[in-house]
């Protein structure tokens, strides 16, 4: 396996889990959280979508996006929020988790070794080297929020889904 075929191959895995987080899980839990330092399912789709939207425009993958609000509601620093009117709607944020991952993954199955060659660690602050780098921290970043939202489940009674 290459490492791009690797990065590939650990994207559709992380979010193979993230999707089955959800299954089962009702949408008025979306804003539940444990304690209120918690995030909350809502705002993790969200996030990732946000995080998703951001590499995609550093590498230079069209087709994924998010609105410039986002960026305050979803983006680095920002807290989960209990009340919903601060949200854009359940199906628009599964929307854009589900579009900017697809796009991601569409850019990089077609990506090239020039590409795939690009320094980033500039660009992104630290967070990557290059793409294939990114990709990986992309799929590390899904699987940390997914633990987040299996203790949710947990603790709302929610068997969890593998």
């Amino acid at each position: 396996m290459t490492p791009k075929q690797h990065a590939i191959a650990l994207l559709k895995f992380t979010r193979s889990i993230g999707t089955n987080m959800l299954k089962d899980l009702p949408e008025d839990k979306y804003l539940h959280q444990n304690s209120p330092t918690d995030n909350h399912v809502l705002w993790t789709l969200g996030h990732l979508a946000t995080t998703d939207a951001w590499m995609a425009g550093v590498v230079g993958a069209s087709g994924a996006t998010v609105p410039e609000s986002w960026q305050g509601v979803f983006g680095m620093g920002s807290k989960p929020q209990t009340d919903p009117s601060k949200y854009p709607s359940i199906t628009v944020v599964k929307q854009a988790w589900d579009a900017n991952r697809a796009a991601m993954l569409n850019w990089l199955e077609g990506a090239t070794d020039k590409d795939l060659a690009q320094q980033l660690k500039e660009k992104t602050g630290g967070f990557a080297n290059d793409p294939i780098d990114g990709a990986l921290k992309l799929a590390w970043h899904e699987g940390w929020h997914c633990g987040q939202i299996a203790t949710l489940r947990k603790a709302l009674g929610v068997p969890l889904m593998m």
